[in-house]
């Protein structure tokens, strides 16, 4: 009868360890997800091919901006965000805040078109045109814009009159225009094709141009990332194979794409084939394209004037990834 008991009592007792380190086997995170396009758009192939629980994560994903990440990061509401930019994070960071710290990158360059109405040919032709931005003030698109049309030599707060959405919402810039509310817009695939099919034309494709931008990565609050490194590493491991998933399988890609996107199939594929030309395989952060970030914000952030541009970036990780055979 005693043995009876201790066997029970050993069963019961590997049951409760049983379920402690299911309960611990899945770290928990929350991340923001920033922008709606195929470049920010791995994290959608990580949680539908189960990438997160793969590496040991319950990860929350939290559709927002990159203003609102940077809030939600500095309240301890979050910990990472994914298909960010950095603009938001330096800006902040050189504004006093707790600093941040770009992991990976993986579309560095703009990926928008300058879409304008009818009889607007030329760039020069915006000076006195009012135009929407479709995100916040401060995010990526409207700092996208800004810096384009200075380097046009268009000054976006003299020579035209900019206005933004609440929201990340490129749909608003096509609904703005057609009701004559706004004459131009910056729209990433396939928004641009939307425009095209009603009419629109194409003034600038912002990738032509050239420019190291940091456009869609993974950002952390470098506390976090010094006290939980290796939970950022599952993170990118799985983003590693989304990207991989996202290159080798078209089909599937698209299928899943089209979901996230909420656009018909042919748009779809129209905006993966495009992003794909502009996504990097090896998502190392480029000291370059923060460069650009500082040129892009100095004129409301002097700071970034004299800011060194690698203290933002930790390219180790990555490295760490190389070497593990992530990246083929």
């Amino acid at each position: 009868m005693r043995w009876t008991v201790w066997i029970y009592i050993l069963f019961v007792a590997s049951m409760l360890a049983g379920k402690a380190d299911a309960a611990e086997a899945l770290r928990k995170m929350t991340v923001g997800q920033a922008g709606v396009n195929p470049g920010a758009g791995l994290f959608t192939i990580a949680v539908n091919q189960g990438f997160y629980k793969k590496y040991g994560l319950d990860v929350e994903i939290i559709k927002t901006n990159t203003a609102a990440a940077v809030q939600a990061m500095l309240a301890g509401k979050m910990q990472m965000a994914t298909g960010a930019g950095a603009a938001a994070f330096v800006t902040a960071t050189l504004e006093g805040a707790p600093p941040f710290t770009l992991v990976a990158s993986w579309v560095n360059v703009f990926p928008y078109k300058i879409m304008a109405q009818k009889g607007i040919k030329r760039v020069e032709d915006l000076k006195g045109k009012t135009g929407h931005v479709g995100a916040p003030f401060g995010t990526i698109p409207d700092t996208a814009l800004r810096f384009a049309l200075n380097r046009l030599k268009i000054d976006p707060d003299k020579d035209v009159k900019l206005v933004q959405h609440s929201n990340a919402d490129p749909a608003s810039i096509l609904a703005a225009m057609e009701k004559g509310e706004v004459q131009f817009g910056i729209l990433a695939p396939p928004f641009d094709l939307i425009a095209e099919r009603r009419g629109y034309e194409m003034l600038l494709a912002l990738p032509g141009l050239g420019i190291p931008w940091q456009q869609n990565g993974e950002l952390v609050p470098a506390s976090y990332l010094k006290s939980n490194r290796d939970n950022v590493l599952r993170l990118l491991r799985a983003t590693a194979d989304a990207e991989k998933f996202y290159f080798d399988q078209k089909d599937k890609t698209i299928e899943i794409m089209t979901e996230y996107l909420g656009r018909p199939r042919d748009e779809t594929e129209y905006a993966y084939n495009q992003f794909k030309r502009w996504t990097d395989r090896i998502p190392r952060p480029n000291v370059e394209t923060v460069k650009t970030t500082l040129e892009a914000i100095k004129k409301n952030t002097p700071k970034a004037a004299t800011a060194n541009a690698a203290s933002f970036i930790d390219t180790t990780l990555v490295d760490q990834l190389v070497k593990e055979g992530y990246y083929k």
